[in-house]
């Protein structure tokens, strides 16, 4: 058992500018309530996110060296520098580099947050990267380490496709920042009705299908504007697609930093999610937190994690068309959604997270076989 004087050392192979980087720094903030925590992080001088080790005492940096294509590969060996000589009741990994790392460093009890196995069965990813990514799994599955994801969905996706046993697959879902997420007045350029998606912009994100609508959708209405933010949109066939659409007032504002990202939901009437996939989905419920109508398809999570507090449509240009147009068109329906997705989305609070991680740390230390809880 881990009792409330012991230290928990986690480690992260991301900076927090990204989804799993962030995970990591709240995870480790609400953690704090309940046992001492230290966060092993990438450090690089230039980096923004440098400040933190300055506002966080609990925090510990692993400077590394990224050469290229070559960082998943290396990075794990920095990590692993960086954990010399910490000690703690537990070492939790989040996500498979630092998994790695840990399974190398340590003798303490490992955890680790996979997130998703999505890798295996919905991935753009070389031949080379998922081999090694496989590897890594059965070296865990071998090890007999639990697994923390982030969704039910998620853990039913890593017991078929990563034939990994069920009584070491638990489902914890993230928690919602609600001082970086919430309501608040922005001063809009224009009175057009703006519909905005936020996440990254690879194939399975789906952008073909919200792109498609809007097509249609400007055949109806005059003042539309269409807002996308996403690292990198030069990189994809986006912009080229919305150009051969003949799309008029289509943003794509590139990457968004974390604190840009309240005013850029709250200068929007509208959220349109249309991904394939997703082991969580947390863009749709950083929506509803900040007050708007949300739309969303119903891959992987989506329904589970969005469901409650979204409107969920299928992959149709059609289907998708209507619900839009019945958000623009009907006030009190609009209304209604937002209030909806703002109650839903209370439940997910990193307290929340912390508490039921808590309870998967108990159960690691034990060296016994775990159960699902």
């Amino acid at each position: 058992m881990i009792h409330s004087d012991e230290r928990i050392v986690m480690v992260t192979d991301h900076h927090v500018d990204c989804g799993i980087g962030y995970y990591s720094l709240e995870l480790a903030k609400a953690m704090q309530e309940l046992q001492e925590v230290l966060l092993i992080k990438p450090y690089r001088d230039n980096h923004n996110d440098g400040w933190l080790h300055e506002e966080y005492a609990w925090l510990k940096k692993a400077r590394y060296r990224s050469l290229r294509d070559l960082r998943p590969y290396i990075l794990p060996f920095f990590l692993r520098k960086a954990m010399v000589g910490e000690r703690g009741s537990l070492l939790h990994g989040h996500w498979f580099l630092s998994g790695l790392a840990a399974t190398y460093a340590t003798q303490m009890p490992v955890v680790i947050t996979m997130h998703d196995v999505s890798l295996l069965h919905v991935s753009d990813s070389n031949d080379k990267y998922l081999n090694y990514y496989r590897w890594a799994i059965n070296r865990f599955r071998r090890q007999g380490i639990p697994l923390i994801v982030v969704s039910e969905q998620s853990r039913q996706d890593t017991i078929t496709f990563a034939r990994y046993p069920e009584e070491l697959v638990f489902a914890v879902h993230n928690g919602i920042n609600i001082d970086h997420f919430y309501p608040a007045e922005i001063p809009k350029s224009n009175d057009r009705f703006t519909l905005v998606y936020s996440g990254g912009l690879g194939k399975r994100k789906n952008l073909d299908l919200l792109l498609k609508a809007y097509q249609r959708l400007q055949e109806k209405y005059d003042f539309l504007q269409l807002n996308i933010a996403g690292n990198n949109p030069q990189q994809t066939p986006y912009p080229a697609l919305a150009q051969s659409l003949h799309l008029n007032h289509v943003t794509f504002t590139g990457f968004v930093p974390d604190h840009a990202m309240n005013d850029f939901y709250n200068a929007g009437d509208l959220m349109v999610y249309t991904s394939e996939y997703e082991g969580f989905g947390m863009a749709p419920l950083e929506g509803m937190a900040c007050g708007l109508p949300v739309i969303s398809t119903t891959g992987g999570a989506l329904a589970e994690v969005s469901g409650g507090g979204a409107d969920l449509v299928g992959y149709d240009v059609e289907e998708l068309v209507e619900k839009i147009s019945q958000v623009i068109e009907d006030t009190r329906y609009r209304e209604d959604l937002a209030r909806r997705g703002q109650a839903w989305v209370k439940q997910y609070t990193w307290k929340n997270t912390a508490l039921k991680t808590h309870e998967i740390y108990q159960i690691a230390v034990q060296h016994k076989p775990c159960k699902y809880v």
